[in-house]
């Protein structure tokens, strides 16, 4: 599950507003997420072709390293998608970060007629009635059975789900309360009790027994409160499910609400808070919330602080509050499991018949005015941003309950049809005037009463100039929607091809469904609309047409982010107020639009000419999409038997799987090629992954940012170029790794080869823009200077892979490289780049025969180099081995923040653990060991107990196949020396937590272990990760997995202290280095230290460090 995009944790209320904010595309379209494109590519350069630490400190691949590691994933068009970027994909929990020249319109690729299918099956679920609202409707693909029941005792509805299959299971509780349920006083309470009620239960007294148990049998849980509901959720080894769910369910029967934790836990919501006081989409937020009724709960601070919580009688508070709101008439639970459905059901109603039903009525919150006043529409809001970065939001509340209306959705048309990236739509014409990077419309808020439409734009430097401009573009074209583009027929090609997607959807995540559902559920939605079937949707024109209407220009509140109208000695315009919002602290100035503006927008919208408005060549709905897919076959090629069965046990009783065949493997093409997926995932789908690997590429920073450029100029091509193909299903990504560049492509079977000619082409020959090379250089600048506002453990994180990279290149030398950058110097090293003695590996797999696969591949050679001479001459190239910072080491990084309101100070202590050539396989089998131990520890010790920050994490990472633990700390309540030092005396202190464990726990987390590594494929994509990651990494061996799992079974407490003593703890053998990023305030105060300082060698010139190091050997 996408928990936050990487920068927003999915705790109170952001979690829907991040789900749309990330969602540019339609919300029909379903089981393809833009996840599943983004993630791929990350996955190919962060796992093996950079230097990105992909395991380090429990995160998700993280595409940008700054510099040091994983660009930027570039030139990508994913479904209904522009440039893809993911930056440091953490998992965010309730309580911390756990555990990174062609034709615009390309012929090659025939029409194909629109195939109205009907792919959905009714499984019959047993509920309290018996019409067909009531019974679900899942996808063909989907063989796992369901029920719904209600619990006799209590009534509490419960869904079932079986999967025999299910490696893992889950659960989630979904309840109806949420922050908007706050007392008055007590701003942050909905939130607050989220956090305490993990914190022991009557059972289970102990306060991280719940944690510590999911996290020894393979598990994790989470947590989140939006404005009106608050859902739990966990997911464990299947085998586990049974002890895990009885530990849930005293969650809701008798949680202790502990008075010796409510102090810290209060500290706890107070570090997230000051953790995110420098969010700009945070501050934007709450401006907006400043703008609402303040009777409305809308307009009350969510997340809570000392402030708000510091109450003398806060826990008397809490189990008041806990006890008029959690009610189980108001929760609604799924669990997910392998059992049949009859113990599925048998455990739910022994174990949550007790939690109390206190016959509770929905929480309502009658409003007898607007949520946004009048005197709040019509105005223009500036604000002083923290990154220096251009934005625009067009911002309308609609009269219309968008919940109620989820069949129709005519918010999900309407957000298509705007951020269209066809030719000649919106976007492409803004872009083309070099006024915006990116537009998107979407629903920004969807609650009770409170229903928010938006359109946002990045602008560039020169858009911020033409912010009227822009939005009479987008009234033009707003107004050409309603008279002429509420189209029928483009509305059921969208349903189509929702109805594609569902009928050929995974099975995925178990703890998403289940979280998803519960949340869902309570909506009390019918049944049949449970799952999404794009069947149940309902054209309903005049819905759309009254939604248009709804975004009149003396609706609007028109939200500016950018540092420029805030400038040295810029004192607000006339009738412009300054303000400082309450609680981020945000300088932003609010003025009411001019006459002159409504009425030049409203004839805009109207369709009316007026001089003084945006000049444009006239603007085009988005065309008919000719690329949907129709033949859905499977290819029948006769595969081996050990192939054909899902799965085969070797000798030692262990199940194994083959990996995929080579078919090529010369001077030119190194070909891997498998299609056995399909007998377990029956999807007509196919996955190229590929990797060019160059020197050329990154042989300096001035080649790294041409390279970067290229891939950015083409990508930004691609969007337009191939934009109809995208919204049907297919994607294509380039990516920049230290290894070269790489390329991700997926979609249907049925027109991917044509799909890849036309992508290459473009790739190939670059029609390279001089208007849009200067907008990417001017963003490309930006960034760059914008990581200087990054989080301080995203920039220790930074240094610490910097440190260690061979390859690498810090962000001064980026920039100087990107500043003195022309047009002509990437045009010239364009074709140098392509015409290099590249060598190239590919990995094909899903649903195409070989002799295909052999011509998809061929395609690379063909379309990129041609006939060049050395096209058939290329050396593979081995990647550079990461830098070894010798055995007795330590380092010490000392850095300063140069953002003076970045309140929190970061260490990050990484301690290399060796490369697989000097690690023997038990070796590193005991490293994976430690890793999945460290983490609940860590956490439950550095931030539960502790409370030094809201940050904080624990894990091994791989970066050119060199192995490191590393422990980061981030909060604003100490030094980052501080840090250093409590980090290090919890390394000690969990090596005698190993030394004292019982044998029973011991053996509980081996088994955890070898029940990950031997975790079953959920979908194709995870397939070809698992297939690429040997690939990649250069290694190939398929059977790696198995490897260490029959290593694992050895493992003794002997061998697993033994390695830990000498690799994490024994200054004369370890390797350790630390960087401590320190915010100027801590700066301000001096260091106060409980424990010694860790002793180490300062590290001042960090490039100076570098040469001086030398890479392992192989």
């Amino acid at each position: 599950a996408m928990e936050s995009g990487g920068s927003v944790p999915a705790t109170s209320e952001y979690r829907p507003l991040l789900e749309s904010r990330a969602a540019k595309r339609w919300a029909w379209r379903g089981p393809i997420a833009i996840w599943s494109m983004i993630s791929l590519v990350a996955m190919m350069a962060a796992a093996s072709l950079s230097g990105s630490d992909l395991l380090a400190f429990g995160a998700r691949p993280a595409s940008k390293s700054w510099g040091s590691g994983t660009r930027t994933v570039r030139s990508s068009i994913a479904p209904g998608r522009g440039i893809a970027s993911v930056k440091g994909m953490h998992r965010m929990t309730a309580r911390g970060v756990r555990a990174a020249g062609c034709d615009k319109r390309p012929s090659t690729m025939p029409a194909r007629r629109n195939l109205r299918l009907n792919p959905t099956r009714v499984n019959a679920v047993e509920a309290a009635r018996g019409t067909e609202e009531d019974k679900l409707i899942t996808s063909p693909n989907d063989d796992r059975k369901y029920k719904l029941v209600t619990l006799p005792d209590n009534g509490l509805e419960v869904l079932l789900i079986s999967d025999e299959d299910a490696d893992s299971a889950a659960a989630a509780m979904g309840i109806n309360c949420g922050s908007w349920c706050d007392p008055r006083d007590i701003p942050g309470m909905a939130h607050f009790l989220e956090h305490m009620m993990f914190l022991g239960t009557e059972k289970y007294p102990e306060e991280n027994d719940y944690s510590s148990y999911l996290n020894q049998h393979g598990g994790f849980s989470n947590a989140f409160t939006s404005s009106e509901t608050t859902v739990f959720y966990f997911t464990v080894d299947s085998k586990f499910l049974e002890n895990s769910l009885d530990r849930f369910s005293w969650f809701f029967k008798k949680p202790l609400f502990n008075a010796g934790a409510t102090d810290r836990e209060i500290n706890a919501i107070d570090s997230e808070h000051k953790q995110y006081l420098q969010s700009d989409f945070r501050r934007l937020y709450e401006v907006l919330k400043a703008q609402s009724n303040t009777e409305h709960p809308f307009s009350m601070f969510a997340t809570g602080d000392k402030t708000t919580l510091g109450k003398p009688d806060i826990r008397d508070r809490l189990v008041d509050f806990h006890n008029s709101h959690y009610s189980s008439n108001l929760m609604r639970l799924t669990v997910y499991g392998k059992e049949p459905i009859d113990t599925l059901e048998s455990w739910a109603n022994k174990m949550f018949k007790d939690v109390p039903n206190n016959k509770l009525e929905k929480p309502d919150f009658p409003i007898t005015k607007p949520v946004f006043p009048e005197e709040t529409l019509s105005s223009q809001i500036s604000i002083l941003p923290i990154a220096d970065e251009h934005s625009l939001m067009l911002t309308w509340p609609v009269p219309i309950e968008l919940k109620d209306i989820y069949r129709e959705n005519p918010h999900g048309f309407l957000s298509y049809v705007l951020s269209s990236e066809a030719p000649k739509g919106l976007v492409s014409e803004l872009k083309e005037k070099e006024w915006i990077a990116g537009l998107s419309g979407r629903v920004f808020m969807q609650s009770k009463d409170l229903n928010v439409f938006s359109v946002s734009v990045d602008l560039t430097d020169l858009g911020v100039g033409h912010i009227d401009s822009v939005v009479d573009m987008v009234y033009q074209y707003l107004g050409k929607i309603k008279r002429g583009g509420i189209d029928k027929k483009q509305w059921e090609e969208l349903v189509n091809l929702a109805e594609v997607d569902f009928r050929f959807a995974e099975k995925g995540d178990p703890s998403h469904l289940a979280s998803t559902t519960a949340s869902r559920r309570l909506d009390d939605q019918p049944l049949a609309d449970l799952l999404s079937p794009p069947s149940r949707q309902i054209w309903n024109p005049a819905l759309i047409e009254q939604l248009i209407d709804s975004l009149r220009p003396e609706k609007m509140m028109l939200f500016v982010q950018s540092q420029k109208p805030f400038g040295e000695g810029q004192a607000p315009a006339p009738g412009e107020k300054e303000t400082i919002e309450k609680w981020y602290g945000t300088r932003y100035r609010k003025k009411a639009l001019s006459a002159e503006q409504l009425k030049q927008w409203k004839a805009s919208f109207e369709g009316k000419r007026r001089s003084g408005g945006a000049s444009s060549s006239e603007l085009e709905l988005p065309p008919y999409n000719p690329y949907i897919p129709s033949d859905f076959s499977l290819v029948e090629e006769p595969l081996p038997t050990e192939i054909r069965q899902k799965k085969q046990k070797d000798e030692t009783g262990l199940w194994s799987s083959p990996g995929p065949n080579l078919v090529r493997n010369d001077s030119s093409i190194t070909l891997w090629h498998s299609s056995d997926a399909i007998k377990e995932f029956p999807v007509p789908r196919v996955q190229t992954l590929a990797v060019m690997r160059t020197d050329l590429a990154h042989e300096s920073p001035r080649n790294q940012v041409l390279t970067e450029m290229f891939l950015d100029l083409t990508g930004d091509y691609l969007m337009e170029a191939l934009y109809l193909s995208s919204v049907a299903g297919y994607s294509f990504s380039m990516g920049s790794s230290d290894s070269g560049f790489t390329c991700a492509v997926q979609g249907y079977s049925q027109n991917i080869q044509d799909f890849l000619s036309s992508a290459l082409s473009i790739v190939a020959a670059p029609p390279l823009s001089p208007t849009r090379f200067e907008s990417i250089k001017e963003e490309t600048l930006r960034g760059y200077e914008n990581f200087y506002q990054a989080q301080p453990y995203e920039q220790a994180s930074h240094y610490a892979s910097l440190a260690v990279n061979p390859a690498g290149f810090s962000i001064p030398e980026l920039k100087q490289a990107v500043s003195g950058m022309s047009l002509k110097d990437v045009e010239e090293f364009v074709p140098e780049l392509l015409r290099s003695k590249w060598s190239l590996e590919t990995l094909v797999h899903g649903n195409l025969k070989r002799d295909q696969a052999e011509e998809l591949t061929k395609l690379f050679r063909d379309k990129l180099q041609g006939e060049a001479e050395n096209a058939t001459n290329s050396t593979p190239l081995q990647q550079k081995k990461q830098l070894d910072l010798g055995k007795g080491s330590s380092y010490i990084v000392p850095m300063s923040l140069t953002n003076p309101e970045e309140l929190n100070s970061a260490a990050v202590v990484k301690l290399q653990l060796g490369t697989r050539s000097e690690l023997s396989v038990k070796d590193l089998s005991i490293a994976s060991l430690i890793s999945s131990m460290i983490q609940e520890p860590a956490f439950d010790d550095l931030r539960t107990k502790q409370q030094l920050g809201y940050i904080v994490s624990a894990g091994m990472g791989i970066t050119r196949n060199a192995f490191s633990l590393s422990v980061l700390v981030q909060g604003a309540q100490h030094s980052a020396e501080y840090y250093d030092s409590q980090i290090e005396a919890f390394l000690h202190n969990f090596g005698d937590q190993i030394a004292k464990m019982p044998e029973k726990e011991l053996d509980s987390f081996k088994a955890s272990l070898e029940s990950a590594l031997l975790r079953k494929d959920l979908t194709l994509m995870d397939r070809g990760v698992r297939y690429w990651d040997p690939i990649g990494k250069q290694l190939y061996n398929f059977s790696w997995n198995i490897d260490r799992v029959k290593a694992l079974r050895t493992v003794t407490r002997k061998d697993l202290m033994k390695f830990y003593k000498e690799r994490v703890l024994d200054p004369t053998t370890r390797r350790r280095l630390c960087v401590r990023m320190e915010s100027q305030e801590e700066a301000k105060r001096g260091v106060s230290l409980v424990n010694p300082a860790v002793e180490g060698e300062i590290v001042k010139d960090l490039n100076a460090f570098r040469s001086q190091l030398r890479e392992f050997s192989a």
